[in-house]
């Protein structure tokens, strides 16, 4: 219930710009009604005054800190996370992924996937989410459902596909519209009587063309209308891998010079709620193009180092203005957990200095010619949370704990039994917090808590 109040004390940690940890030691923050009423020293404040509120006290080990924000997440490929990481993109996608997706035109068999990944999700800490699903209209609306019942902040998209798709897993442009704008209509009845006490939705609807090779311009152009028609989200993947851009190229020469930011504007995608997965192989005129549209990217550092032999140059890219957050992208990525994310776009950036480019070539990778910025554990945290939150244009909402901000967080304790560390009393609270983000796990996650409500 979001009418639960809540009042913790103890130590608060986040991230309000790249650059800055900030603790907050022996502070309180009082949630109440899912956002966040009062943050300040307890300085022998009168807990009295706080009448029939849940209390919790954090021990010396503990912290609370905002939940992650997943921006890229394949939901019907969470059965294959783990799996299938040997070959390349195309070939991965023929061999493994469209067989998988298409099993979800069974309800029974989509409901007990999707259950088991939003729960593995929240247990993980990741509160909110923007999913691709699969080309299947009832089991897009089931994980709609699921993400409701469970309490996970979700922005979900029905994949539009109807071309370069195999027999069995492929629809008519038709089609994809019609159960698209259906999809919208339908999440947008489940917000309707969300608004609890100022409260915004959970779930939201978002365009889905899967990328450029499995949609025709007919089907962009018609999805741009749609966006534009509902101001809804739009998601996709961009210049991901060489191959990819390559085929874009091969299908769409005359649109742009056959550029998946060129394809993506003239159809009517590239908007200011769009954030797109990947941004491997983009050129600074397109970075500039991108920022210029309020658009955001959305990085994949696993999945970039396993499929597209390249990496997102967020440091650079941020420097020109564009909001960047970080996906699991599973299964493309093994992961489904955000700390293994974060640990590798720290390794991504480490790797750009053994190599380099040149960024005015559109076919080459995006790479900085960087000496002083370093994408450390609190930049990598940032993207994870209020970053994330800045690509979906919720970061007055969430991201960071700021006094009326709704309240999605995590309680860390870096002392349990079994973790994957060990936990020394001496140690200072930045300590306790990198440790965690780099040797720690969901053993360690002792709570979860979206708009204010405790969930998993």
């Amino acid at each position: 219930m979001t009418d639960q109040k809540y009042v913790f004390y103890g130590t608060i940690i986040d991230t309000p710009d790249p650059s800055t940890l900030r603790i907050r030691k022996e502070h309180i923050c009082v949630v109440n009604k899912g956002r966040i009423e009062l943050i300040q020293p307890f300085a022998n404040r009168n807990l009295d005054e706080h009448q029939d509120v849940t209390f919790i006290h954090l021990s010396e080990s503990q912290f609370i800190c905002p939940g992650f924000v997943d921006l890229h997440c394949h939901a019907p490929q969470y059965r294959q996370a783990g799996s299938a990481t040997e070959v390349p993109l195309l070939e991965w996608l023929r061999k493994f992924t469209f067989p998988n997706e298409a099993r979800c035109s069974d309800p029974l068999y989509a409901r007990d996937l999707y259950t088991k990944l939003v729960s593995r999700l929240l247990r993980n800490g990741t509160t909110t989410t923007q999913y691709f699903a699969t080309i299947h209209l009832e089991a897009t609306k089931i994980l709609a459902e699921i993400c409701q019942e469970k309490g996970q902040r979700a922005y979900i998209g029905k994949v539009c596909a109807d071309q370069n798709s195999p027999d069995f897993y492929v629809e008519t442009t038709d089609e994809s519209i019609r159960n698209t704008e259906e999809l919208i209509h339908y999440v947008h009845q489940m917000q309707k009587g969300r608004d609890v006490a100022g409260m915004n939705a959970l779930i939201h609807p978002v365009i889905t063309p899967r990328f450029i090779p499995t949609c025709s311009i007919n089907l962009l152009s018609q999805l741009g209308q749609l966006a534009k028609k509902h101001d809804v989200h739009v998601q996709s993947h961009i210049a991901e891998t060489a191959d990819e851009v390559a085929f874009v190229h091969d299908l769409y020469p005359s649109i742009g010079n056959g550029r998946d930011v060129a394809i993506f504007r003239e159809t009517g995608l590239l908007t200011s709620k769009a954030v797109f997965a990947h941004g491997i192989y983009l050129a600074d005129n397109e970075v500039d193009e991108m920022v210029a549209s309020g658009s955001a990217v959305a990085s994949c550092p696993i999945a970039n180092f396993l499929f597209s032999k390249g990496l997102t140059a967020i440091e650079h890219c941020t420097k020109r203005g564009l909001n960047v957050g970080l996906g699991t992208d599973i299964g493309g990525a093994y992961a489904s957990s955000m700390l293994p994310v974060m640990r590798a776009a720290v390794f991504a950036h480490r790797t750009m200095d053994f190599v380099s480019f040149d960024r005015s070539h559109a076919a080459l990778p995006c790479f900085p010619e960087h000496k002083d910025a370093v994408i450390d554990f609190k930049f990598a945290y940032y993207l994870a949370t209020l970053g994330g939150a800045r690509a979906l244009n919720i970061d007055s909402q969430i991201g960071s704990f700021e006094v009326e901000k709704q309240f999605d967080a995590l309680l860390i304790d870096c002392n349990v039994e079994s973790q994957a560390f060990d936990y020394w009393k001496d140690d200072e609270m930045d300590i306790l917090f990198e440790k965690w983000m780099n040797a720690g796990d969901d053993r360690n996650i002792a709570g979860v808590w979206v708009q204010g409500v405790k969930v998993g």
